[in-house]
């Protein structure tokens, strides 16, 4: 008796073990950062503190003479109060009172300075940014003569076509009003001539010119010279040759005046990101996905530095939400960088330990319940616990991702201009015939598939039972009456199925979850899908072979009586 009771306590304290373990499992599990539906702030953080700061950036702009790009920088600098802006502050302002000309241009180029170093300061308009520049006569007459006697095709094309007459919404380069466009012909043409576009907008640029010259129709152009024109007036010189740099296509061009025109209080956040970025288009295509909201997101990337803004939009994931980076552990820190440098091993590590860890913690809880749970065949009781360790993976990746419940989706930008209608056309209705949709969202395809999941884990259980009581070596009536007592194993998966309907509305209606009525009402179809193919075509097939036999049986013992 006294050896049997030191096994049980040893059965329980090793139960007790497990669950401990288990627990610590998923606590460790918990602790690694992923990146799976967002970017936690953590990883961000380490990324930028391995990368230079934006005031790092202002500064080498400093030294270069650069204080177009320097003073984007220390805008960007001062959103985040960081340190050392104010003496970097001073600097450029002791630059303004001593170059004026050159703060104005933003930095030294050769091509202004050979067209404008005899034109003082007092000359130019007072526009801002490079169309300013150029809207001054002196200055704008100056530049198209140095433009003119260049031997560039591309250049040759944009003061030709300045001469078009088919403009819709600028005015001829000829007509009193033609300033702003031949100014902007002057700031694409300096662009072209200093060899500052990429290859591929410069193709795409002659190639529309040359439409446009042919057919004589500006149609192809005249929306790229607006958008240029819009940037032109934001940007000095420096700036804006540091953009058109890195432009691939005149889509970029349209999308970033669009941007510059929706958040024109972010105008430098939105400018040194698209500097600093592998490419322009990586923001334009996070805003695009996540509009205002992204710029937020932006704003709080910078502040940990230009490794962390080039993740965000690299990753193309919204960051995660109400959590400040405090001060952690030496292992936290680790585990921060062991996911910054591997993303996809983390995220499969992390979902393994919240699996194993479930499954060791219901393995060593089962010992509270041991008094009063019946015994179960071993297969089963793997099947039961792999199911019940798989709903808790499912939880708790919900519960570490706040993104896959969202239920307010971002607003991205659609960089489209809305112009107001005046009048009807013709006085016709025009009616646009649009084909239905037939794709899902990922969340709903997810909860669909959970759903499904959970009834397939369901009829295995309910198979299993089944084949327990056909294996047990005992008359046809019991097992006939062992049936009849599971027959609420075997309705489970209606109540599974009408639970989780049940839970979705009630989150769809706290406003926790994203309403999608198709994702809860599938829980309800598959549960009664899973008990009609349970009862029908395993319990009932299963039922009328006992019934026979036991009709056999009982006819045999009424002959032997």
């Amino acid at each position: 008796m006294t050896l049997l009771n030191y096994s049980n306590r040893g059965k329980i304290l090793g139960h007790l073990v497990l669950l401990v373990l288990g627990l610590s499992i998923i606590g460790v599990g918990w602790m690694i950062p992923s990146r799976f539906k967002s970017i936690p702030r953590s990883i961000l953080s380490e990324a930028g503190a391995r990368s230079e700061s934006f005031v790092d950036l202002a500064q080498t702009a400093i030294e270069e003479e650069n204080y177009g790009i320097a003073e984007m920088n220390l805008e960007v600098a001062k959103l985040n109060l960081a340190a050392e802006w104010e003496v970097l502050d001073e600097i450029l302002s002791q630059a303004k009172e001593e170059s004026p000309v050159l703060y104005r241009w933003g930095v030294w180029d050769p091509f202004l300075d050979a067209a404008l170093k005899d034109i003082p300061l007092s000359d130019y308009s007072a526009q801002p940014g490079i169309l300013g520049v150029g809207l001054s006569n002196a200055c704008r007459r100056s530049l198209v003569g140095l433009l003119e006697n260049s031997r560039d095709s591309t250049v040759k094309s944009l003061l030709d076509a300045g001469e078009l007459s088919t403009y819709k919404r600028l005015f001829p380069v000829s007509s009193v009003s033609g300033k702003p466009l031949e100014s902007t012909l002057v700031s694409i043409g300096l662009l072209v001539q200093g060899d500052r576009l990429t290859p591929s907008l410069k193709r795409e640029l002659r190639s529309r010119l040359a439409s446009a010259l042919a057919s004589g129709d500006v149609a192809p152009v005249e929306d790229f010279f607006l958008d240029t024109l819009s940037l032109a007036r934001t940007l000095n010189w420096s700036q804006f040759r540091s953009l058109f740099e890195k432009i691939q296509d005149l889509n970029t061009i349209s999308r970033l005046r669009y941007a510059f025109h929706r958040r024109s209080d972010k105008v430098p956040l939105i400018f040194v990101s698209s500097t600093v970025a592998e490419s322009p288009q990586q923001v334009m295509d996070y805003l695009g996905l996540y509009g205002d909201e992204g710029v937020e997101a932006l704003e709080s990337a910078v502040s940990f530095g230009v490794g962390a803004m080039q993740m965000l939009v690299r990753e193309k994931l919204p960051l995660e939400r109400a959590k400040s980076v405090a001060a952690v552990s030496s292992f936290k820190s680790y585990l921060i960088g062991f996911s910054l440098q591997n993303p996809g091993f983390s995220l499969v590590l992390k979902y393994s330990l919240f699996f194993f860890g479930a499954l060791l913690a219901f393995w060593g809880s089962s010992v509270l319940t041991r008094s009063y749970r019946e015994s179960s065949p071993p297969l089963l009781s793997v099947v039961q616990r792999l199911f019940v360790s798989l709903v808790s993976v499912i939880i708790l990746v919900v519960l570490s991702e706040p993104h896959l419940a969202r239920s307010d989706a971002s607003q991205g930008y659609s960089f489209k201009f809305v112009l107001p209608v005046l009048a009807e056309v013709n006085g016709e209705t025009i009616i646009i015939e649009t084909e239905p949709t037939t794709s899902m969202e990922p969340t709903t395809l997810l909860s669909v598939s959970f759903f499904f999941i959970l009834q397939i884990l369901v009829f295995l259980i309910c198979l299993l039972k089944v084949r327990q009581i056909e294996r047990e070596d005992i008359d046809s009536l019991v097992k006939l009456r062992l049936m009849e007592n599971e027959e609420n194993l075997f309705d489970s998966g209606l109540y599974v199925g009408i639970a989780g309907t049940c839970i979705s509305l009630v989150l769809q209606v706290l406003g926790l979850i994203e309403a999608n009525l198709i994702a809860a009402y599938s829980s309800n179809l598959f549960g009664i899908l899973g008990v009609a193919i349970v009862k029908i075509r395993l319990v009932r097939p299963y039922k009328n072979k006992l019934i026979m036999d036991s009709q056999e049986r009982i006819a045999s013992l009424s002959l032997k009586a």
